[in-house]
């Protein structure tokens, strides 16, 4: 494995060197703790490249600075210029924004955000109506992508503390995700792809790239904790996270293996043929929309004046979000105040009072449908 002169968490000799700590009797919190402590320390480094915790300082034959490592990886150089100096720590083993197809105005989650590098980029692609969220476990990278999204001036990004496997996002509130090198890390694979699929809106998509197995790893890999917290031992094989997708609830799954991965993938533990048994891929997937819901809308009031605006304001918004509804005009006395509504017109959705009193706002109704 590459050398690096940040101390192991959990120093571990290599194949051959001593003894090794097995993957199977290690629970799975002290797994997360291995990889929390790692790249805590990582992100208080000035200079990182290359994915996992020990690719640090480059040797002979390795990839240099984190550019390099970026470019290697598919980025180009004019993204490498449009993200604040430190967000890019070369931690990545491909280039999810390749894949992703953002577009203006959506909501993105960055599953593992580190310094904020992807999520800077897809601020740029999203624009000034859209929105980023980075969802990163070490309070060290979060301080970090926090100053780089200050530093740069994102107004539109967010970096929260979590675990991916437990995502602080709500339901259905995510158009797209994206995570570059960070689930193979997760001792629980299976979960973070059933969170994300709650957090993803119906339509929302996956953009990932992380590191499979095309093979059986052999015993002293899967032994070796340093190898997990290298993005290597830990990873899964194709067919187990098509799987794992599936029974997520996803559908057009497409897990493309990057053969020429290899070349650098070589580099991360010399000696161990690593190559030979993972790769890195981009993992592409979709949540289903499902049948599109009629919402029922009733408005309430007596020929009012306002009462005509808000069913109107209300009729356009929903045909410029795509939102079926069905509105009803309500203006029996009897009938409006059974639903408590003392001032008109008042908004009822699904049966549930929303507003009462004077015509709402487009933001507030925007809210409303898409609740």
């Amino acid at each position: 494995m590459k050398q690096n002169s940040l101390p192991h968490p959990n120093p571990l000799p290599l194949k051959g060197e001593g003894d090794v700590v097995s993957r199977r009797d290690v629970r799975s919190d002290e797994l997360r703790q291995a990889v929390r402590q790692t790249y805590g320390q990582i992100a208080q480094q000035d200079n990182a490249c290359g994915c996992g915790p020990s690719c640090c300082t480059p040797t002979a034959g390795t990839p240099g600075p984190a550019a390099d490592v970026a470019l290697q990886l598919g980025y180009a150089a004019a993204d490498l210029a449009l993200v604040p100096e430190g967000a890019n720590l070369g931690l990545g083993c491909g280039n999810p924004q390749a894949i992703a197809a953002l577009k203006p105005g959506e909501t993105v989650l960055d599953l593992g955000s580190g310094a904020g590098f992807d999520c800077f980029l897809a601020a740029r692609a999203v624009g000034e109506t859209g929105r980023v969220i980075g969802v990163d476990m070490t309070h060290e990278m979060l301080a970090r992508a926090r100053a780089n999204a200050q530093q740069g001036g994102f107004a539109n990004v967010e970096f929260r503390l979590g675990e991916i496997e437990h995502l602080p996002v709500a339901d259905a509130s995510v158009d797209v995700i994206l995570s570059n090198c960070v689930i193979n890390l997760s001792p629980d694979k299976a979960q973070v792809f059933r969170e994300a699929y709650r957090v993803l809106k119906p339509g929302g998509r996956l953009a990932i790239s992380d590191i499979v197995r095309t093979a059986e790893l052999p015993e002293a890999v899967q032994q070796d904790l340093a190898l997990y917290t290298g993005c290597m031992a830990g990873a899964s094989l194709i067919e187990e996270v098509q799987a794992m997708l599936r029974e997520a609830g996803f559908e057009a799954i497409r897990i493309a293996p990057k053969d020429v991965s290899r070349e650098f993938i070589r580099t991360w533990a010399p000696g161990h043929r690593i190559e030979d048994y993972v790769v890195s891929a981009s993992i592409e997937a979709v949540k289903p929309k499902g049948e599109p819901r009629m919402k029922e809308i009733k408005v309430l009031g007596s020929g009012c004046a306002n009462c005509e605006t808000t069913a109107k304001l209300i009729a356009e918004v929903a045909q410029a979000k795509g939102v079926e509804v069905a509105i009803e005009k309500v203006q029996d006395m009897g009938a409006i105040l059974g639903y408590g509504v003392m001032s008109t017109p008042g908004v009822v959705i699904d049966g549930k009072v929303v507003h009462a009193g004077g015509v709402p706002d487009r933001k507030k109704i925007e809210q409303w449908l898409s609740a």
